[in-house]
């Protein structure tokens, strides 16, 4: 096979229809495998007229240039495409990764059916005993602050490999919790390369405008303030708040500044992933959150399993520490 590229012909038939929205629909391919891809794949097929028109295979062939171990992270945290499908020469689909079965939630509607839906981030901004009353898990404090650490260590994965997401929302990432909460990113046929237009469109998804309007590294930084401030201060009208005053009297001082900073107007002001990632990992670790002792912007390695904070932890939304 083609580094970048497949035939359709060489697919077979496709398996079970998985998903469908407006742009694309997507199916299982159970028979098919990639030497560089260590999980089960599917075939997202673009509905005519929909397929991406420029753009496509730079977003393929930049994961192909990775080196083995970037590249093994940016599988682990976003479902990225891995090939370019086409048919006749044209644009037809891509492959990509399976979603893993941990992203889903299996809940009862209140009609009796049962269910399985995609964990998007957007249910960490529901009041937790709604999220309990709707079958969705209700997110510990400590999950919220991984998840945020995790989301973080994504992000800067993209940046530092001149990547721009531009829609970054509440849909277009999924979490799942347990023993080690982490975030997949999804819908990754829209990230940009910097310096190259995007594949398809970058947009604003309502309510994570940003206060310019060119999307860029800088305009994630203040989604991402965004998501934060929605993740850790969960209940009514979260989804859309951009009130920095419902984490006042939950967040240090050190954490405000962050948030105010993500929030501000001024681009380059706005906190990188290495100062956020280092701000949870002291949350976590039960040091005095501040600012780096350095300049160094080398990232601290992801953090650990949630053994680090074994006995105690810390309540981000109160501030105060409590045994677990």
């Amino acid at each position: 096979m083609n580094r970048v590229v497949v035939d359709l012909a060489q697919l077979g038939r496709p398996g079970e229809l998985i998903g469908s929205g407006g742009q694309a629909k997507v199916y299982r391919l159970p028979g098919v495998t990639l030497p560089d891809v260590p999980h089960p794949l599917v075939y997202k097929h673009y509905r005519p007229g929909q397929a991406p028109p420029h753009g496509l295979h730079a977003i393929v062939a930049r994961r192909y240039r990775l080196d083995h171990r970037t590249r093994a992270r940016l599988d682990r945290a976003t479902a990225w495409p891995v090939r370019v499908v086409e048919d006749g020469g044209a644009v037809s689909g891509v492959l990509m990764p399976l979603i893993g079965d941990d992203f889903f939630q299996r809940r009862t509607l209140p009609s009796g059916s049962p269910t399985r839906t995609l964990r998007e981030v957007q249910h960490l901004f529901v009041d937790p005993a709604r999220s309990e009353r709707l079958g969705m898990p209700s997110a510990s404090t400590r999950d919220r602050v991984l998840i945020c650490r995790d989301f973080a260590s994504i992000v800067h994965l993209l940046h530092r490999n001149d990547m721009v997401i531009g829609d970054l929302n509440a849909k277009n990432a999924v979490f799942r919790c347990g023993v080690r909460p982490t975030v997949l990113l999804v819908d990754c046929d829209a990230i940009r390369i910097r310096g190259a237009m995007a594949v398809v469109r970058q947009l604003n998804a309502p309510d994570w405008d940003p206060p310019e309007r060119s999307l860029s590294q800088a305009t994630d930084r203040y989604k991402f303030g965004l998501f934060v401030l929605r993740c850790l201060a969960p209940g009514p009208q979260a989804s859309v708040t951009r009130d920095i005053g419902r984490l006042a009297d939950r967040l240090d001082p050190y954490g405000r500044r962050l948030l105010t900073d993500s929030l501000g107007a001024a681009p380059g002001a706005r906190p990188t992933m290495q100062m956020w990632g280092r701000y949870f990992d002291q949350l976590l670790s039960g040091r005095a959150p501040g600012p780096p002792a350095s300049t160094d912007d080398t990232p601290g390695p992801p953090p650990g399993p949630v053994e680090r904070t074994a006995g105690w932890s810390r309540d981000p939304v109160t501030g105060t520490w409590k045994p677990n």
